[in-house]
């Protein structure tokens, strides 16, 4: 368990869950204040750290920082633009060696076009049941890491209702064969590249279940954010579970990762009633679908998944970045880790696997 979360532990065994809600809303206040304070320089600052990126491959530890302060002074779209300008072209001769079994069907221009016009797009297919299986088999197997706000010290194991949210970690979720397929796939490369218009990496690998709970759950995703990971990014998600209105849908707000209110990009998790303020809720797009629904988001506009209310849900997601500069993920190991099925395109194609399996040689 990360170190980190040790003190959050500590505060929740020894203060009533009042108190401890007081001083993170406090806390969070202290920040928001320090981070306006810095507003006028981000993009400045981001300049800087991001062109040494480019030319030496190192990621600062500061660069989510930068990166966060930047997308909010400028609305949300500088990063992206920068990483336009200065990433790799895209060359789909690269991953000419990828199969093209599961997601053949995928229009690449297509989905392109759809997520940067509204920030989304559902594809036309869905995956075939074996395939969901495989994937659902492993995740309820586990182990998984239990989420939840004011959870106690709940042990990894399989997923079960004790926790609103399990997630599993990344090595564990490629034990299913067909994750390894669906990473391996030519039309997920070309998507991503044809979106974010620079040769594409994969960010990581996220498999979770969540479980009916009495109310939407924050550390669960359960309320409205944007995410702000890496300079552009695209996320493809599948579900594998049938998802309706009641078991957490996820909720997209369309065109909001072009254009955010500054009000709204300190941060933090954000109510119904504030985004509503900007971007009427009928406008939402509620995703819902039966299991093996793929859909793609861009992911720095407004989103939720939805209260899972009854029933439960089941979520496989594959990330794509234009660069490392962002958000630490640690890999998985070194590029002779890489499992057997997936060594010969790891070793074809190094700086797409790099965040999962790190080459000799890190590529920007």
């Amino acid at each position: 368990m990360p170190c980190r979360r040790w003190p959050d532990r500590l505060a929740r065994m020894l203060l009533p869950r009042a108190a401890v809600v007081r001083i993170g809303a406090m806390l969070a206040e202290r920040k928001r204040r320090s981070d306006l304070k810095r507003l006028p320089a981000a993009r400045e600052n981001f300049d800087r750290a991001y062109a040494a990126y480019w030319r030496t491959g190192v990621v600062t530890p500061d660069a989510r920082e930068l990166l966060f302060l930047a997308t909010w002074s400028s609305g949300g779209t500088y990063a992206l633009s920068r990483a336009r300008e200065l990433g790799r072209p895209m060359s789909a001769a690269r991953y000419d060696q990828f199969p093209d079994d599961l997601l053949g069907r995928l229009d690449a221009p297509v989905v392109a076009r759809a997520v940067e016009a509204d920030g989304f797009y559902v594809a036309p297919f869905r995956l075939p049941g074996d395939i969901v299986d495989d994937i659902l088999e492993v995740l309820d197997a586990g182990p998984a890491e239990p989420r939840g706000d004011g959870l106690g010290d709940l042990p990894a194991g399989r997923p079960r209702p004790s926790a609103p949210t399990w997630w599993m970690y990344p090595a564990e979720s490629l034990r299913s064969a067909a994750v390894r397929r669906l990473l391996s796939e030519r039309r997920l490369a070309e998507t991503a590249g044809a979106y974010l218009g620079v040769d594409p990496l994969i960010m990581s690998v996220v498999l979770w279940k969540s479980f009916a709970w009495k109310s939407p759950d924050k550390r669960s995703a359960q309320h409205f954010h944007y995410d702000n990971d890496r300079s552009g990014f695209v996320k493809m998600f599948v579900h594998l579970t049938d998802v309706d209105e009641t078991n957490g849908p996820h909720t997209y707000v369309p065109h909001s990762h072009r254009a955010k209110p500054t009000e709204l990009m300190h941060g933090q998790r954000l109510t119904d009633a504030e985004v509503d303020r900007f971007f009427p809720s009928q406008t939402w797009r509620i995703i819902t679908g039966p299991r093996g629904t793929v859909f793609f988001a861009d992911t720095q506009g407004f989103h939720k998944g939805g209260h899972v209310a009854t029933g439960e849900r089941a979520i496989f997601q594959i990330n794509l970045a234009t660069d490392r500069f962002g958000i630490d993920e640690p890999p998985i190991g070194s590029a002779a880790d890489a499992p057997p099925d997936m060594k010969p395109l790891v070793a074809a194609a190094p700086r797409f696997f790099s965040q999962l399996f790190t080459p000799e040689r890190l590529i920007p």
